[in-house]
């Protein structure tokens, strides 16, 4: 059921309320690089010497900075949506077949009240042919904020500036793009999440680092290392 008011869409999605806010419900091009000129990482010496901030603190990028990223992020949003085009159905459906069949734990979830519990879970976005597989003290709580969070502008790309390379965030994707979720209900968390990450076909994966808890420099160089080039879509350019 969906529901029209000021603006504002309400819906029910596996058992829960979603609001579209302003970014609507499905990913759309249109509503997807919207400009923040605040800064949410660490201020960088090479966008410094490119006059990319706004201020001395680096806490805000200037207007002009910002229209053109925003061209690299809208030309990283083609090449991906070619790049989803391009992979094949029966074998992404397969794949999840596979990776369900191997691990029994995980079952079809239809109404997230009944998973507010801690464990694993994996979102499947089939229009994208894309699962992105996480893991919460509170799977439903977790859900939920992932449709209702917004990627920040400036890590709309990952590793910024990576063009033909950044995988599009689960958290750009809006509440109706995922269609299905499995889940895994396990009382100790991120132990399995690298496992189950690498027993799903990379081009099939949109998470954007590996698994398991980040608590030191290794540990945030293991997780890139999984995915820093799992995706290449520089042949995409000329298509």
């Amino acid at each position: 059921m969906l529901v029209k008011c000021m603006k504002m869409e309400t819906a029910e999605h596996f058992g829960v309320l979603v609001k579209s806010a302003k970014y609507g419900l499905k990913l759309t091009r249109e509503k997807y690089a919207v400009i923040n000129t605040r800064a949410t990482l660490p201020k960088f010496e090479k966008l410094q010497k490119i006059g990319a901030y706004a201020d001395s603190s680096g806490k805000f990028y200037t207007e002009e900075w910002c229209r053109e990223y925003q061209k690299l992020i809208l030309e990283n949003y083609d090449l991906s949506m070619r790049y989803f085009k391009s992979l094949d159905r029966e074998e992404f459906n397969s794949s999840i077949n596979t990776f369900l069949k191997k691990y029994k734990g995980f079952k079809e979830v239809t109404d997230l009240n009944e998973w507010g519990c801690p464990g694993y879970y994996m979102m499947v976005l089939d229009e994208y042919k894309q699962v992105y597989i996480g893991t919460a003290d509170n799977i439903k709580r977790r859900m939920q904020q992932h449709w209702a969070k917004r990627i920040s502008f400036d890590r709309m790309l990952f590793p910024m500036y990576a063009v033909t390379k950044s995988v599009l965030s689960i958290d750009a994707f809006r509440a109706f793009d995922t269609t299905r979720i499995y889940a895994q209900k396990k009382r100790r968390t991120y132990v399995l999440e690298d496992e189950y990450i690498q027993n799903m076909p990379m081009k099939f994966i949109c998470n954007r680092i590996g698994g398991g808890q980040i608590k030191d420099r290794i540990d945030v160089m293991n997780a890139l290392a999984l995915t820093r080039d799992a995706r290449d879509m520089s042949s995409m350019l000329n298509n």
